[in-house]
């Protein structure tokens, strides 16, 4: 680690704070050691190629498996692919490199995936050749984003937001924004309650905001002023089946720049970002003669010079003022100086869709669980008479049956699937030899609804992440703490804000039970994974009050 790095890691992180601190998982994971343990490596390590998965054939390669009729999996889709596979190859699946130009080995036992992340010889892809890369590379004074100084402030950023302590500046900031989002979603109802086809861009302004508060301690004011509402006049035409490829746009495409506001341009960037898929490692994006990878590259300038604009003002309002709670993370992270706009345009960058995803996934959940979503309302209720009597905003923060929901939704829907470390030496695992140079994929979104270690792992039941004293023991088989700790990971290994997003989605929901009830009326929504587990439009979701 470079004499920079420690300096920079001692001035972002209190003494006490890395000393109480460790690890990279959510709040609340399990912490116990499974049982079952992986098979044990023999003597001699067996090959590479010995280890199980599909032949990779002439010409369709493994694309054939998917073929309707003929195809092994091809009744299966996104995640159910990977399912099929493990029950029909095991924990250990081999892609020949038959399909690209690396072999892929896919992981789907826990107790592997910690011999991964513990070898200390695997690594993330780097994406040197992205137009976020160029972007960067073209600034003055900018750094690598694969640099060690770069990896080690996400580390300290990542460790501050694991600290309880910490995140407790940003409790009242939080309902703040809770509220206003409320609020929006309140004017988006039209007929019969349903929430009109803008709740997509309403959820992406929240998580820019709370992410944009956490990070420079200001409001970005991406929240201000009505909703947009549909009209017959202002409402989008319905796509026909021709153009389902054609990416959604929302009112504020519909806005000239000059309408817009910074907060609302930096919102508007972000979805363009995420629509467009620029964040994507394909053929297009790495193609600089490519029509998207200039309209990534200019995305990521406007989006960079939006994000100056705002770490400017946010170090204007810590010269003319005392510190206020919130500007807790951004009061350490100013001795980065001309480093630190380029920090927070990567952050919001890397964490404004997932956390977006994450809402929309948990809006998701709670709306099918009429049951589990009463009991979530009540215990809200609680806490808004116990405020309204004269407790402390800090005493109805933390409601234990509203974060065993979130952190249910985070572990059926992850919205990472898996994280992709490359070899870089040779290693052993479960008596195979892997060499350098290949993928291997730790399946998380799949060790997360294993039945092997959750037990009833694809319904959803907020009692396994209760405490025994809170609930039936007739849970105790159930339990979270039982599972692996590698196997629920819904942001991977080492997410900065991974600690942070089950007290923001709590949070949201506190706001959004306390007055609504939320409904689906229609049928389940389609999974998208090309880098992240999203939900695709159309949305059915209805927004009754609250009795």
């Amino acid at each position: 680690m470079s004499t920079s790095a420690i300096l920079i890691r001692q001035l972002v992180i209190p003494r006490q704070s890395r000393r109480r601190l460790s690890g990279s998982g959510q709040r609340g994971a399990a912490t116990s050691p499974q049982r079952r343990v992986a098979p044990a490596p023999a003597s001699q390590p067996r090959p590479f190629a010995h280890i199980p998965g599909p032949l990779a054939l002439p010409m369709l390669r493994h694309s054939a498996y998917v073929l309707p009729r003929i195809g092994n999996f091809h009744h299966s889709v996104g995640l159910g692919l990977l399912e099929g596979l493990q029950a029909r190859y095991g924990d250990l699946v081999r892609l020949a490199k038959g399909s690209r130009k690396r072999p892929v080995l896919y992981v789907f036992d826990p107790e592997l995936m910690k011999e991964v992340y513990e070898s200390k010889v695997t690594r993330p892809p780097q994406w040197e050749r992205s137009p976020l890369q160029e972007q960067r590379r073209r600034a003055h004074n900018q750094h690598s984003l694969h640099s060690d100084e770069t990896k080690e402030i996400w580390s300290a950023i990542g460790t501050l937001l694991q600290d309880e302590t910490f995140l407790n500046n940003y409790d009242k900031i939080f309902d703040d924004i809770a509220a206003d989002f409320t609020r929006r979603m309140g004017e988006l109802r039209h007929l019969e309650n349903a929430l009109n086809e803008e709740i997509s861009t309403e959820v992406y302004r929240w998580s820019l905001e709370t992410l944009g508060v956490v990070l420079l301690g200001i409001r970005l004011g991406c929240l201000d002023g009505p909703a947009h509402v549909p009209t017959e006049l202002n409402r989008g035409k319905e796509k026909t089946s021709l153009e389902d490829d054609t990416p959604e746009t929302c009112s504020l495409w519909k806005r000239s720049e000059e309408e817009l506001s910074a907060a609302e341009l930096l919102v508007r960037c972000s979805l363009q970002v995420a629509g467009g898929g620029h964040l994507l490692r394909s053929h297009h994006t790495l193609r600089r003669d490519s029509d998207t990878f200039t309209s990534a590259l200019r995305a990521f300038d406007m989006h960079y010079s939006l994000t100056e604009q705002f770490v400017s003002r946010a170090m204007h309002a810590l010269r003319r003022s005392s510190v206020r709670a919130e500007q807790a993370l951004v009061q350490r992270l100013r001795v980065l100086q001309d480093r630190l706009p380029p920090l927070a345009s990567d952050l919001l960058l890397a964490g404004v869709e997932p956390l977006a995803q994450t809402a929309l996934s948990m809006f998701y959940q709670v709306s099918l669980q009429a049951a589990q979503q009463q009991r979530a309302h009540d215990e809200v209720s609680w806490c808004a008479a116990a405020r309204a009597a004269g407790a402390p905003h800090s005493s109805c923060t933390r409601l234990p049956y509203l974060l065993a929901c979130v952190t249910e939704t985070l572990r059926l829907f992850p919205v990472t699937g898996g994280v992709v470390r490359r070899t870089a030496q040779d290693i052993t695992l479960a008596g195979y030899q892997v060499p350098a140079g290949v993928d291997i994929v730790l399946a998380h979104a799949v060790s997360s609804k294993d039945e092997k270690q959750w037990g009833r792992g694809k319904c959803f039941i907020p009692e396994r992440w209760c405490s025994s004293s809170s609930s039936s023991r007739d849970w105790e088989p159930l339990r979270a703490s039982r599972a692996h700790p590698a196997a629920c990971r819904p942001f991977g290994e080492r997410c900065p804000a991974g600690g942070l997003v089950g007290t923001v989605l709590a949070a949201l929901a506190t706001r959004l039970l306390d007055k609504y009830r939320l409904e689906w009326h229609g049928p389940a929504p389609t999974v998208s994974i090309a880098a992240l587990n999203k939900l695709q439009p159309p949305y059915y979701f209805v927004l009754q009050n609250a009795c």
